[in-house]
């Protein structure tokens, strides 16, 4: 999201266009100027064509895109706020030269060092904004003189005898005198979604083009500012804390079958090994709960990735291992599942070696790729991931490949339930056993073993549901709502927000108008949600109030092995008294 964001942050800028124009070259006065625009630029006696006067001047200007918005806009880039106001203010206004004869006078038109400043300090901007066709042809006449110097207008001249203008005041006051309202001074100031570049190549460039431009940057996390103030946050602070009773929840459900002895046994090792995947997927929340911001940002400016972050690449590790895992494990559940119910075989009890080999191993693959590519990264919510250029094809698919048949495996085990519950309760099955054919002895059979399997594996079956529909709602909203933050689709809707904001309009107001274009924060909130509950939801499935006369006797046990041999032989001798 945010390297989509920091490509449309100076296309407003070039929404101002390019300098006003004058309209004949015959005659013409002198004026004074005493406007706005360029009240911190001009201070010499102007050059006006016939019948033109400095407030219509003024006024194309204004229409052109130099509007109390806009000078507020162009203070949040200050590489190329002063150079392009010198460029528009000299050309829009020639300077009147007196000569040593009376009432004889020259005048100066704009530089050329003007013009190829503005080219080395914006020519990036307006590339990146897809508005090169504005950058201005210093070897060509000055684009307003082809009118007032018809036909071929005037070329910029050189330094020594042209228009040269700079800041009255250092450049830092635009616009000096015009009612602009809240106007910024810097990238800080009232547009706090910016802060200074700090990563200043030669000639005011920035080596940070993805974040950075025009000596302004986005404040990590960029995400953040999009929508309204301190939502975000909230949103995610729920959400972590929601990931972080999963991970208790599943921690105590996996010592459960760890520790308690008749839970080592197949399938039950089975839902051992999914919930110490589950464990693992709910355990990296500790990250961001310990400093969010430190998880998201390497710095100010950067996002955190695997190269700038050692935290982002181990956590968004175990993230990535426990995600592919904890589907290969609940595919396991799946296909045992269907295999014990339908065809009464317990074929996995005797390949576990197989189970793991296929299910961690898959896992250890997936994770290896993405760290070996390099694409563990932070740009959504407040844990690292694949980065989502390359996560269909190295996360989703990779894990589609194994849930969604078993999830068509799982419906087919649920259709010959019902259809042998719908045979049971047709027929009866009373009658003395010696009466019935071989075959039909067979199919009662069958549909006691297919009924007791249900009535024993229900939990299994349920939690597979769960973590299907839980992963499948969090792809859907990936694919469908992250779609929104495309760079095609978000280019004019963020020009809109970046002057919003930089005009002193409030943040909240500034993101409701941009919040059509996004995706919708409740959705987003709730697919988050979602997943984070996966813990808690295989706790109530699995955690039947067995467990806790289980946890009993083994407390009792244990204390029992503590007490020492002298309690010990205490107790045995109590057989011996009569």
């Amino acid at each position: 999201m945010s390297r989509y964001f920091s490509k449309i942050v100076v296309a407003s800028l070039m929404a101002l266009g390019l300098a006003g124009s004058m309209t004949e070259a015959a005659g013409g006065t002198i004026g004074t100027y005493n406007l706005t625009i360029c009240a911190d630029y001009v201070n010499y006696p102007v050059w006006l064509p016939p019948n033109m006067t400095i407030a219509m001047t003024e006024a194309y200007l204004t229409a052109q895109g130099m509007n109390a918005t806009n000078l507020a806009l162009l203070q949040t880039f200050p590489s190329c706020m002063s150079p392009y106001l010198e460029y528009v203010c000299s050309s829009a206004f020639p300077r009147v030269v007196n000569t040593t004869t009376p009432g004889v006078y020259d005048v100066d038109f704009a530089c050329k060092s003007n013009c190829e400043t503005v080219v080395q300090q914006c020519s990036a901007v307006m590339a990146e904004a897809g508005m090169s066709s504005k950058v201005p042809n210093c070897t060509a006449a000055i684009p307003s003189s082809l009118i007032t110097v018809p036909p071929n207008g005037v070329l910029f001249q050189p330094n020594g005898s042209c228009n040269a203008v700079t800041s009255l005041s250092g450049g830092s006051t635009p616009g000096a005198g015009t009612n602009t309202g809240n106007q910024t001074a810097s990238c800080g100031g009232a547009a706090s979604i910016f802060t200074p570049d700090t990563f200043q190549g030669p000639g005011g460039t920035t080596t940070n083009a993805e974040y950075c431009t025009a000596g302004c940057c986005l404040k990590c996390p960029v995400q953040y500012s999009l929508y309204r103030e301190g939502a975000l946050e909230t949103g995610f602070k729920i959400t972590n804390y929601t990931r972080a009773v999963s991970m208790v929840l599943s921690f105590i459900l996996m010592m459960s079958y760890i520790c308690l002895p008749d839970k080592r046994s197949h399938p039950s090792a089975l839902i051992l090994f999914f919930a110490i995947c589950v464990f693992l997927f709910s355990v990296v929340v500790i990250f961001p709960l310990v400093n969010t911001r430190a998880m998201q940002c390497a710095d100010l400016i950067n996002p955190s990735t695997q190269q700038n972050n050692l935290k982002c690449a181990i956590q968004g590790a175990i993230l990535v291992f426990a995600s592919v895992s904890t589907c290969a494990w609940c595919s396991a559940l799946i296909i045992n599942l269907h295999l014990h119910t339908v065809w009464n075989s317990a074929w996995f009890a005797k390949k576990y070696w197989l189970l793991h080999m296929v299910c961690w191993g898959f896992a250890i693959a997936v994770t290896a790729v993405a760290l070996g590519l390099g694409e563990i990264k932070w740009e959504y919510a407040t844990l690292c991931l694949i980065s989502q250029d390359k996560a269909p094809a190295i996360f989703f698919y990779p894990m589609a490949a194994m849930i969604f048949p078993a999830f068509l495996i799982h419906i087919a085990t649920f259709f010959h339930i019902a259809r042998i519950s719908a045979q049971a309760g047709s027929e009866s099955e009373t009658m003395s056993r010696s009466t019935l054919s071989a075959g039909a002895a067979a199919m009662i059979s069958h549909r006691r073993h297919v009924m007791m399997a249900i009535r024993i594996q229900w939990r299994a079956a349920v939690m597979a549901i769960c973590a299907i529909l839980s992963v499948t709602f969090y792809w859907l909203f990936y694919f469908i709502q992250l779609g929104k933050i495309s760079p095609e689709n978000m280019k004019t809707p963020l020009m809109g927000f970046v002057k919003c904001i930089v005009s002193g309009t409030p943040h909240d107001t500034c993101a409701d108008q941009l919040a059509p274009h996004l995706p919708p924060y409740g959705l987003m909130i709730a697919a988050e949600e979602l997943v984070s509950l996966i813990g808690t939801i295989i706790f109530i499935v699995f955690f039947k109030p067995a467990l806790l006369s289980e946890w009993a006797d083994w407390f009792g046990s244990v204390g029992y092995l503590l007490r020492g041999k002298r309690q010990m032989k205490k107790e045995q001798d109590q057989f011996f008294v009569i």
